[in-house]
């Protein structure tokens, strides 16, 4: 499923149950919501460790045809062309 779609599902939720609610509620919630996020923007961005990172790598290509191996052996190609490193 989409997120953004999901997301969308999910303020149209919420918006619906805080319509009914009196105008000081609704700044009380507004200003618990405003401070979640100061204080989440504050920490920064979350670093991923190296083994978290690997974590989530391991495996990435297990879903890959096999075949793509050979199409990339296949599409190596071989010089015979010198190449002089004294220059």
């Amino acid at each position: 499923m989409n997120d953004t779609l999901t997301d969308n599902s999910l303020v149209s939720k919420y918006m619906n149950m805080l319509a009914p609610l009196n105008f000081e509620v609704k700044l009380a919630i507004l200003s618990k919501l405003s401070e979640n996020l100061q204080s989440e923007f504050a920490a920064g961005p979350k670093q991923k460790s190296d083994d978290q990172l690997l974590d989530e790598l391991y495996g990435a290509w297990s879903d890959m045809d096999e075949s793509i191996l050979d199409d990339i052996m296949s599409s190596r190609t071989i010089s015979d062309k010198e190449i002089n490193l004294d220059e």
